[in-house]
């Protein structure tokens, strides 16, 4: 779950131009945003304890997403459109039909400018009237929310992002050519080409690995900062860090807020825990993340954690990066197909778990891009629910995935996470996190505020994580 866009702690920005020379074009930009703030009614504080997270609050994460990130991305894709509109002709349409994709390639960028002006204006979301399989269950969703909460700064920010790339998705799929055409597919592509040096070094570095803890530890420490290769880093600082990581994943240790490692291990390693050793992955980004997930999962087989590893993918394009499954069945065909013997190996190794029912690609399911965080799981998609209830753990992977557990809600940092997840426990779970925004809990006392004096960005500069763990077992009676 990524924008095209970088975090503002990147950019060095400071809020209400502090530090910066009175001047001219400061006082304008000033003055515009005085003038925002009151037409949208915007109060300049952080987001208060216990309320969703919301544009509303100015000092807050979801402000600038909403500002900033999120109109680059409208911005990027317009551009994309335009850009490659011959391509996109040649590609979906035969020649007797190319005028007509071109007006309606014409008609989907005046569409995608609408939904960036509505963004801008903080206008209401309206119902969705196509063929959207999931048409329903929107406007259903959009009519029960309250009537000050419809809007994108008004509501929740979770459903304001959700709303946003739902709608993006269903200018394709109620179009006539381009149905099939997804907006991020050479964006998320790039993520793998670019770093299959990396690619390279991580399965090397994995070849031989014991069965231990201390070793599961480095996996899903790797695992987890996987996470910074998403397209809202800078290339060179993704290198970087996938190195850094490899070659001393310790020297991370201080910036890994909460470690329940161990617990985990215990969790997969207790053989009264379920017969069938099934794990559930709820994925998030394609490129280096979806192969570090992989390598993940391969240890959990081939050590006896697991026997099968179920991936469960976007039904459509989503927060840009987000996998789906013609993401998933892209990488490992390109990894079995590289010219590399060792990454053409291993890529060919994961196409043999699929064969063998080791790997396995779970039911596409649309509530993954619903705007319902998980507690509704039982109640909106029971089948959905009941199939997690199988597993022996499932593992939730990145930024996306926690707001939905936590319902994007500004939670005390100490509250337990098994308190936030107000009841959501289909099974063990795991959490892998690099903190991107202000909803997290679980953290032990004094640390929250530690970091506050330390770093006053750490919750948005995606310098920390957390691998955090909820046992099932008291529910179940394990």
């Amino acid at each position: 779950m990524e924008s095209l866009s970088k975090d503002p702690s990147s950019e060095g920005e400071l809020p209400e131009d502090e530090g910066k020379t009175d001047s001219e074009p400061s006082k304008i930009s000033r003055l515009l945003r005085t003038e925002f703030d009151a037409k949208y009614q915007i109060v300049n504080l952080q987001t208060p304890l216990n309320a969703f997270m919301s544009g509303h609050y100015k000092q807050s994460f979801a402000f600038f997403t909403l500002r900033s990130r999120l109109p680059v991305i409208l911005t990027n894709v317009i551009d994309t459109l335009t850009r490659d509109k011959s391509e996109l002709v040649a590609q979906f349409a035969s020649n007797e039909f190319s005028q007509a994709a071109r007006e309606e390639l014409k008609i989907i960028i005046g569409l995608i400018s609408r939904l960036k002006y509505e963004l801008q204006t903080d206008k209401s979301f309206q119902n969705f009237t196509g063929e959207e399989p999931d048409r329903d269950v929107w406007n259903n969703f959009i009519s029960n929310l309250p009537d000050g909460e419809r809007s994108f700064y008004k509501a929740s920010s979770l459903h304001a992002e959700c709303y946003l790339h739902r709608k993006l998705h269903s200018f394709l799929e109620n179009s006539v050519f381009l149905k099939s055409y997804d907006f991020f597919a050479k964006v998320k592509e790039q993520a793998l080409t670019d770093s299959i040096d990396d690619i390279l070094a991580l399965t090397k570095y994995t070849r031989r690995s014991e069965n231990s803890v201390e070793v599961f530890d480095e996996l899903l420490r790797i695992n987890m900062w996987s996470n910074c290769n998403d397209v809202a880093t800078d290339t060179d600082t993704v290198k970087q860090s996938n190195r850094q990581v490899l070659e001393k994943v310790a020297n991370t240790d201080e910036r890994v807020l909460v470690n329940q490692a161990a617990e985990i291990w215990r969790c997969l390693e207790n053989p009264k825990l379920k017969k069938h050793k099934q794990v559930d992955f709820i994925l998030d980004n394609a490129g280096y993340e979806l192969f570090s997930d992989f390598i993940l999962a391969e240890f959990m087989i081939e050590k006896g954690l697991a026997d099968k590893v179920r991936f469960h993918v976007k039904a459509h394009p989503w927060f840009v990066t987000d996998v789906t499954e013609r993401d998933f069945k892209w990488t490992l065909e390109y990894l079995s197909e590289h010219a590399d013997y060792i990454i053409s190996l291993i890529g060919k190794k994961f196409l043999q778990f699929i064969d063998e029912g080791k790997f396995e690609l779970a039911p596409i399911s649309h509530f993954w891009t619903s705007p319902h965080s998980f507690y509704s799981m039982a109640q909106m998609d029971p089948d959905l629910y009941s199939s997690l209830q199988l597993s022996k753990l499932v593992v939730f992977k990145g930024e996306l995935n926690y707001r939905k557990l936590l319902q994007d809600v500004c939670w005390d940092p100490t509250q337990e996470l098994s308190t936030c997840l107000r009841g959501f426990l289909p099974s063990n779970i795991c959490v892998l996190r690099r903190v991107k925004s202000e909803v997290i809990s679980g953290l032990p006392e004094g640390v929250g505020q530690a970091l506050s004096v330390k770093d006053p960005r750490w919750m948005v500069s995606g310098s920390y994580g957390v691998i955090q763990f909820v046992d099932g077992a008291r529910e179940f009676g394990y």
